[in-house]
């Protein structure tokens, strides 16, 4: 059965660093044919998880796409929830929001370049980083185990656990 997958993501369609990051990981793990659709949603930042845009995106993507089920997933940092009552509530909000609305919620702790690069980057380096993650093939290097998490830990993410649901591995 064929399957559209939206990605709603953090970053800006400009710089595209969080899509280059999950595209990697689609590209190297799963099997990734016509069956399957990605879609790309930038929201510009995760405070716009719920803006009328982003659902308005989202609603129109679903309903243009025919040729079986749409899954839409978050994709959204973590932020530093351990520390900071501000990124602790917004974490929990969007994670209540994708379960009242039955979307799946990838999250990267505590952001995705620390995840994927090992480190936090400046907002200046982003998309150079990224970048050179997909050019040396860097997806290659990261541990499987720390992207298939159950629970929020540093550098780790569940993002292997969400799409080993709906994608079969390479």
């Amino acid at each position: 059965m064929a399957i559209q997958m939206i990605f709603c993501l953090e970053t800006n369609k400009r710089a595209g660093t969080d899509y280059i990051y999950i595209r990697e990981v689609l590209d190297y793990l799963y099997q990734i044919g016509n069956q399957v659709k990605i879609t790309p949603i930038y929201m510009g930042t995760k405070t716009k998880y719920q803006a009328t845009g982003v659902l308005k995106e989202i609603g129109q993507r679903t309903r243009q796409y025919i040729h079986g089920e749409t899954k839409v997933i978050y994709c959204i940092d973590t932020g530093a929830y351990e520390k900071t009552v501000k990124h602790a509530k917004e974490f929990r909000d969007i994670k209540q929001f994708c379960e009242k609305n039955n979307f799946e919620l990838i999250w990267f702790c505590h952001d995705i370049e620390e995840v994927f690069v090992g480190r936090q980057i400046s907002d200046s380096q982003k998309v150079q980083t990224a970048k050179a993650f997909r050019l040396k093939h860097e997806v290659e290097k990261v541990s499987q185990e720390q992207l298939a998490q159950e629970n929020l830990k540093p550098c780790a993410s569940n993002i292997l656990r969400v799409l080993d649901q709906y994608l079969e591995r390479k």
